[in-house]
C-alpha cells in the first residue's frame, strides 16, 4: 500500500542544488513508497531505497527515490527516536 504525502510548503525543504525534499517523520506515517501529490495537484511516486544510519539515530534518514531520479528524505525526529529507543529496549529486556 502506497502511503500518500500532500505537499504543504510550509513543512518541506525542497534542495534544487540536488532534487531533494526533505520532511520529518512527524509529518507522515512510515511506508515503503510514497506518493507526493504537489499543491497543483501533480502526483510523484517515490520508493524507499536506504537509509543514511541506524533505526535510533536521531541524524538517520530514509532516502526514497522516483523514476526519475528526485530522492524524498524522510529525516527521524530526536524525540520520536529517543522514545522508540527506550520502548525497543523495554520490549527486549521483558522476553
Amino acid at each position: 500500500m502506497i502511503s500518500m504525502i500532500q505537499i504543504d510548503l510550509k513543512k518541506i525543504d525542497w534542495s534544487f542544488k540536488n532534487d531533494t525534499i526533505t520532511i520529518s517523520e512527524k509529518d507522515t506515517r512510515f511506508g515503503t513508497e510514497y506518493l507526493v501529490i504537489s499543491p497543483k495537484g501533480n502526483g510523484k511516486v517515490f520508493k524507499f531505497s536506504h537509509s543514511t544510519g541506524p533505526e535510533f539515530d536521531k541524524n538517520t534518514k530514509w532516502i526514497y527515490t522516483s523514476e526519475d531520479n528526485i530522492q524524498l528524505a524522510v529525516c527521524n525526529d530526536a524525540n520520536m527516536v529517543k522514545h522508540a529507543a527506550k520502548e525497543y529496549l523495554s520490549a527486549k529486556l521483558r522476553r
